[in-house]
């Protein structure tokens, strides 16, 4: 980025500006090359500034969850990274019913933070993401879940901040949800979201979350970076199995490697860089079309460059 553009996304911003950061720190794969700019905006005002910036500089812009989900390239991220991990965090309860309550729940949320406080409000219906990591804005933009439930079962509405720095709300019927992920414009961002649980004893609802979280400690390897399911489940079966089924679990690229306790897992044994674990991706994906004529799609996000600018 040019100084005189640096210098002038300083006077617009108050929040925290970083340069050059390695986003090998900032993802649960820990790999990636740097974000050439990283900033944590500290309101929505600031936040629509930062695009508006984006826009006058023909700079581009990434946001940046908790990083669980996420593949950065070894090049890294050019232009401007947003985190919404600082100041967008609150949750808010908003409205008690006789058989519900509502939530307002803004994107920077850890999932681990909502689940807490849920269960210490006596509300349910979030227990399906115990174990899942991540942002409640990336656990929408993921449509994540787990036992039969995902996020647009529990989601009224969200609040957005389109590409042109408007915010709008949509309400569940105006979203697109699909299966691992939801469907909004590019350069959209989710900046909080209406959720509708129900009341129910706290001590039912934290020993549904222990269960789950025993289940996933048992099944999945926790003990090592990943980014958790790689591929999305084809209809009707399991990414795991057909990996599995094509004789890959343990398979080795450099540092990376497929997990033997769940075959949709790539687990980061120490120094793998984004190569080895893209090129895993495709002997999975290849290996697996020749077995059976399936073919995985992957769904952890891919993004930046394959190699640092010259």
């Amino acid at each position: 980025m040019q100084q005189n553009a640096l210098k002038e996304l300083h006077k617009l911003v108050r929040g925290k500006i970083l340069c050059n950061v390695p986003l090998s720190r900032y993802t649960s794969l820990r790999v990636g090359g740097p974000a050439e700019i990283m900033i944590y905006p500290l309101n929505i005002m600031e936040l629509q500034k930062v695009i508006n910036f984006s826009h006058t500089y023909k700079v581009p812009y990434f946001i940046l969850g908790r990083g669980t989900n996420l593949l950065i390239k070894d090049g890294g991220v050019r232009g401007i990274v947003i985190k919404l991990s600082r100041s967008f965090k609150k949750i808010k309860v908003v409205e008690t019913l006789r058989n519900h309550t509502r939530l307002l729940v803004e994107s920077g949320v850890s999932l681990r933070r909502l689940l807490n406080f849920s269960a210490e409000k006596g509300l349910s219906g979030l227990e399906f993401l115990s174990g899942i990591p991540g942002s409640t804005g990336g656990a929408l933009w993921m449509n994540s879940g787990a036992y039969g439930r995902q996020m647009q079962d529990v989601t009224e509405s969200l609040t957005l901040m389109t590409p042109k720095a408007e915010v709008v709300k949509k309400k569940r019927n105006q979203l697109n949800f699909d299966y691992r992920q939801l469907r909004l414009p590019t350069g959209t961002i989710i900046m909080n979201a209406l959720i509708r649980t129900k009341q129910e004893n706290p001590k039912k609802i934290t020993a549904e979350i222990e269960k789950n979280k025993k289940w996933r400690s048992k099944n999945q390897p926790l003990n090592l970076p990943s980014a958790g399911s790689v591929f999305k489940n084809p209809p009707g079966k399991s990414a795991g199995q057909l990996v599995a089924q094509a004789g890959l679990k343990g398979l080795q690229v450099g540092e990376a490697k497929i997990s033997e306790k769940h075959a949709n897992f790539i687990i980061n044994r120490g120094t793998a860089t984004a190569e080895d674990i893209l090129s895993l991706m495709k002997i999975m994906q290849n290996r697996v079309y020749q077995v059976t004529g399936i073919r995985l799609e992957s769904e952890i996000k891919i993004a930046g460059e394959s190699e640092r600018p010259g």
